[in-house]
Parts: C-alpha cells; structure tokens; sequence
C-alpha cells in the first residue's frame, strides 16, 4: 500500500493538527489576495471532512478516472456531512426535501474550496481523505423551504446561453435554473426569461493552491436586462472556480427575480403631489378592471413614488387601461413600460 502526499501537505511526518494550520494559513493567503469580500465570505464557511474511496472499472480510459471518483465521494461526504448537522439544527420538516436532493446533485458547486488531506493507492484502488469548507449561511437559505405563495412566479426559464468555460453546457444551465426555480424565482407559463452566463478562468492565485474564475450572469426579457450580476468564484481547481462563482450568482439572480409575482405591477409616478396622487389610486380602483389593490411601494429620491397594483395581468395591460383611464383633474404622459412588471408616467 503505498501513500501520496498531499499536495497541500507537508512532506514530512507533521502531525494532522499542523498540517490543518498549514492549510488554513494557505486559505488565509488566498483570501487576503481576493480582497475584502471574499475574506467576509470566508467567515460564513464551515470545514466539513469526507472520504470516499474507489476501484478500477472496466470503462476507466485511464488512472485518473479512479482518482476523480474517489475524490467526487469523499466531496459528497462532506456536504453530506453538513446536510446533517442543518438537519439537527434546523425546526423538524423544515427542510425541503426536493431542494436537499438538488444540493447534492450539485455537490460539486457546494464544495469548490477544498483541500486533500491524505491519499492513499493500494493495488490501483484509491481511497481519499479531504476537508471541505462549505457556505452554511447559503446553504441554510437553500434548504428551508419557502412559505407557499398564493401568487405564481411572474417568470419562467427560457434556457441559458453559455460561453467560455462553463463546463458542460447542460450542467451548468441546469444548475442555473435548479437555483431559479427553488427560489421560486421562475415557474410555469410565465413570461419568458432568457438567461446568459459568460464564464472567465482567472488561473492560479499566486503563492496558493487555489484558482479563481469569475461569472457574469444576465437575465433579460425581450432582449432587455432586468438583473445583471457579476461573481467571483474560487477553488481548487479552475473547473471547481467557475462552478462557485456560477452557484453564487445563479443564487444572487434568484433572490432578486423571486420579488416580482404574476399579478402585481409596479407603477412608478413621477411629479406625484398628494391631491394627485390620490386621485389616481381611486381612479385605478374604481375604472380599471381586476385591480384588487393599490399601495405605496416606495417613494425615492427626487420625490418618485412607486405604486403596488395588484390584479392586474400585467404592465402592458396596465399600461392599455392607464390610456383609456378618464378621471376629471387627472392627466399623465403615455406609459413607459419599464419591464413586464413594471411601468412608469408622469402626472401632469
């Protein structure tokens, strides 16, 4: 039986807790290099071993295919190993058993940063030891499941377009649409959500063992941007860095569209003087047909106010009644449609 060392261990006989202040210290250097932000997401990793352990199949076209299966189990392990400890920690039936079924699916973009910690081959088998630090935060957030809503998402995916080193094209644009979808950010027949996800491989971070990638993600309706977000991503292989950064904006992308439901729209008034602005939810209540609801959303900088209509299909219907909408003192400019959702005038 022989042993390879690990190539984030020492050579020597150095204990195991040494050995893990060594690698830390490498982690340490790798985030100092990323800057701030990642030495802020750091403090929302949690370290989680596993070991898997493989032999030689008939179909394997080389040593290296034993290698990567070992490897792939011990990586599940230890996300396993963090479902578990949620699971504890977590209200009973909480967790939502599809999502859990997904997160390990994807066990490859949950366990990006991680370090081999022993390595042993014996007679072509290969069995191996790793520490896994895993984003418990994002995680959590994954797994809980949401409260049903008693509106439907406004979106649904429409595929996702890649370039650059996103891995298999399949892989990625399902994962991209996995974390849409549980967030409940996309559902079915919704308005069109086409997806583009740009990936960049950034190499080696200098004096680590780690690579870094960076991920830009846009979601557009009708050729129209509505979210674009731009992730960095790192881990111990260029392959392991892209795969992060995509979880992590494929994430940041969800969080954000699952606001918007089929059934509200929001109408942006600008010079809104109170008088007005009153008339004008009356007006919406009273003349335009399925709306339930008209609240204040928001009021911005430069006196915008932002109206939360419920009822109605969509921005460009409410756009066609706004148009036809007679109230006596009240007159707007034509409606600029903002998105599907979304719309704005100007009173006069």
């Amino acid at each position: 039986m022989g042993v390879v060392p690990s190539m984030f261990a020492p050579r020597t006989g150095t204990a195991p807790g040494v050995r893990s202040w060594i690698v830390r210290a490498a982690l340490g250097c790798t985030l100092a290099w990323a800057g701030p932000a990642a030495s802020a997401h750091a403090e929302l990793m949690a370290p989680f071993a596993g070991s898997g352990a493989s032999t030689p199949e008939p179909k394997d076209k080389g040593d290296a295919a034993v290698r990567q299966r070992a490897l792939a189990k011990a990586r599940k392990a230890a996300l396993t190993a963090a479902l578990d400890q949620l699971g504890a920690e977590l209200p009973k039936g909480s967790i939502d058993k599809s999502a859990r079924k997904a997160v390990l699916k994807a066990a490859d973009s949950w366990t990006g940063a991680y370090r081999v910690l022993s390595e042993r081959e014996d007679a072509g088998a290969v069995s191996i030891e790793i520490e896994a630090d895993i984003d418990l935060a994002r995680l959590r957030k994954r797994l809980v499941a949401t409260a049903p809503s008693d509106r439907t998402a406004l979106y649904s995916a429409a595929g996702v377009q890649t370039s650059g080193p996103c891995g298999t094209a399949d892989a990625a644009s399902t994962r991209v649409e996995d974390e849409l979808a549980a967030a409940g950010a996309t559902g079915k027949d919704g308005v069109p959500l086409s997806l583009s996800l740009t990936c960049t491989a950034l190499g080696a971070v200098p004096h680590t063992f780690s690579f870094a990638a960076r991920v830009e993600l846009i979601a557009s309706v009708d050729g129209r941007a509505l979210r674009r977000v731009t992730k960095a991503g790192f881990g111990a292989d260029a392959e392991a860095a892209v795969q992060a950064a995509v979880v992590d904006a494929a994430a940041t992308v969800a969080t954000a569209l699952a606001q918007h439901r089929r059934g509200i729209v929001t109408l942006q008034v600008r010079g809104a003087q109170p008088a007005k602005l009153r008339r004008l939810e009356r007006a919406l209540l009273q003349s335009v047909a399925g709306v339930s609801a008209v609240e204040l959303a928001a009021v911005a900088r430069g006196g915008v106010v932002s109206l939360r209509v419920e009822g109605v299909r969509d921005a460009q219907a409410l756009a066609q009644a706004l148009q036809s909408l007679q109230s006596p003192g009240l007159h707007s400019s034509p409606p600029t449609i903002e998105g599907p959702d979304a719309l704005s005038i100007e009173l006069q």
